[in-house]
């Protein structure tokens, strides 16, 4: 009997231990506690993005509304109106940009968080991440105070975790890398929005446009 069950146990199946070379290879790897988090922010950051999405969409529709307007005094030689309504115009559009470079530039950080897959990323990664977070977050303070307070606290949260990280694997963080990192990546998004913005927003003409004299023959 003790041999038929010696004979049962060689067959069974046994659970497979790691091998040397794969715990060297998972070494460098982000725990999953820290993927859970890294996932969260991303979780945190759509819903954030998505709000300024709506709130530029909100101001596009009141930016055509302007912009036909003072069209309109423009084409009625009313020329005071159509300044005043310019200048309003004017601020819509700076809010208008404010907002497309904050999403834009979310959505770069987001694309690289996404690409975090070694622990090394995770100082080179979250931390000019960060930056640009608490970067948006000042500029959000007046037009979008909600946005701007979440971000502060996503923002909080990487700066926590890139701590974490520090304490745990003795990496260290290179602040000047991360500053000029986060600039990059803020220099990029505005970039961009200013031409989106620039693609998609009519120009308005700087005077009346002149009535053409009709010509009667005789």
């Amino acid at each position: 009997m003790v041999l038929v069950d010696g004979f049962v146990d060689r067959w069974k199946e046994k659970p497979q231990q790691p091998s040397f070379l794969s715990k060297i290879k998972d070494a460098g790897k982000p725990s999953v506690s820290l993927k859970k988090q890294i996932s969260t922010v991303l979780q945190r950051l759509d819903v954030q993005k998505q709000k300024l999405n709506n709130a530029q969409s909100r101001f596009e529709q009141r930016d055509s509304t302007l912009f036909k307007r003072t069209v309109k005094a423009l084409s009625e030689r009313d020329t005071m109106r159509a300044n005043v309504l310019a200048g309003e115009l004017a601020e819509i559009r700076k809010v208008e940009k404010m907002l497309m470079h904050a999403s834009l530039a979310l959505e770069s950080v987001s694309l690289r968080l996404n690409t975090v897959s070694e622990l090394g990323d995770v100082v080179t990664v979250l931390a000019p991440a960060a930056g640009v977070l608490n970067n948006i977050r000042a500029g959000m303070a007046d037009i979008f105070p909600e946005a701007g307070r979440e971000l502060e606290n996503i923002g909080t949260l990487l700066t926590d975790i890139v701590s974490t990280t520090h304490q745990d694997t003795g990496m260290t963080v290179n602040t000047g890398t991360a500053s000029l990192e986060a600039e990059k990546i803020l220099e990029e998004a505005e970039t961009a929005a200013e031409q989106k913005l620039k693609a998609q927003l009519p120009e308005i003409a700087t005077t009346a446009p002149t009535q053409k004299r009709t010509v009667v023959e005789t």
